[in-house]
């Protein structure tokens, strides 16, 4: 399978889209070149609004332009998109419920290199938080183009977290189809349950072949949608296995993991949950695939962990 730049496939999404839809404007935190927005700047120069590293007002100025039935897409580094204008996107973009297109520009771990400063762990967490926020963490260059899509015709906030890596299909684009608010199996198994988001679905994949491999079956959920995440076919998959596993890119506080812990909460299920992620307060900086490996965030270190916890609840089945 061929492996996509992230930021290639956005920027020349956005530009096809911007041809159709006259409607769709680009905003700009200095951000403009880094986020994939190139393109679109140079054939609507007039649709362009560059703010400088002003995040908080570039977010209010959105909510502006959408009030008067635009649509527009801001592109930041993903920590100073949530966090730093967390304010504005709460009260201006979500209680308001404005149609604004939020894109965080390298989600995770992406900017490892450069130190917690721009790494984004956080950021799942608090953007869940947002009312009326929609939640898409595209995984490969098929789901970039589709999250961007799919946010566009979405009439309400959304944000989209960006991966910056170069990313293997993680299935044959001919054979899917994504939908806002539903999961998407990528490995069929029966025994043990991974559900993942982003990055982490072809680690995911990665694992459960290995897995698969040595006799444990294993299925691989996509929940390329965090929010509003896929209640019925979460309720439909607890019930059928016999351990569940949750990996993100991403803290383990209040991440696509919590989501699940509270959801078989509510539904009194008892199916052993087992949260994959990166722990609170850590601050490991270097080169991208290698802290993913010290966060056991690898095909590899995943697929480990999983032996290990099914060996550990073998010898104490209470």
């Amino acid at each position: 399978m061929c492996k996509a730049n992230p930021r290639n496939v956005f920027e020349s999404t956005l530009l096809d889209i911007g041809t159709i839809n006259n409607q769709v404007l680009a905003v700009s935190c200095d951000s403009a070149k880094g986020a994939g927005m190139a393109s679109f700047i140079k054939s609507f120069p007039d649709r362009y609004v560059e703010v400088g590293i002003s995040e908080q007002n570039a977010v209010g100025i959105c909510a502006g332009l959408a009030e008067l039935g635009f649509i527009p897409v801001i592109a930041v580094i993903t920590p100073f998109l949530t966090m730093r204008a967390y304010e504005q996107v709460r009260n201006d973009i979500g209680y308001a419920n404005t149609n604004v297109k939020l894109v965080g520009s390298g989600g995770g771990l992406a900017y490892s290199t450069l130190g917690s400063s721009h790494e984004a762990i956080e950021d799942i967490s608090v953007m869940k938080t947002i009312p009326n926020m929609t939640i898409l963490c595209p995984g490969d260059g098929y789901e970039v183009e589709k999250a961007l899509r799919l946010a566009i015709e979405h009439d309400g906030p959304v944000y989209i977290r960006m991966p910056r890596h170069a990313l293997e299909d993680i299935k044959e684009p001919e054979s899917r189809n994504i939908v806002i608010g539903e999961s998407e199996t990528i490995v069929n198994g029966n025994e043990v349950l991974i559900i993942a988001t982003g990055t982490m679905v072809k680690e995911a994949k990665d694992a459960a072949t290995k897995l698969n491999d040595i006799g444990i079956s294993t299925r691989v959920e996509n929940f390329m949608t965090v929010k509003p995440i896929d209640k019925i076919k979460l309720v439909e998959l607890c019930r059928q296995f016999k351990a569940i596993f949750t990996v993100e890119e991403h803290s383990k506080v209040a991440g696509l993991g919590s989501s699940i812990a509270e959801l078989l909460v509510s539904e009194k299920d008892r199916t052993p949950l087992h949260i994959l992620g990166i722990e609170e307060g850590s601050k490991l900086v270097g080169p991208y695939r290698e802290v993913l490996n010290e966060y056991g965030l690898t095909g590899d270190k995943i697929a480990e962990m999983i032996l290990k916890t099914s060996a550990n609840r073998m010898n104490n089945p209470s």
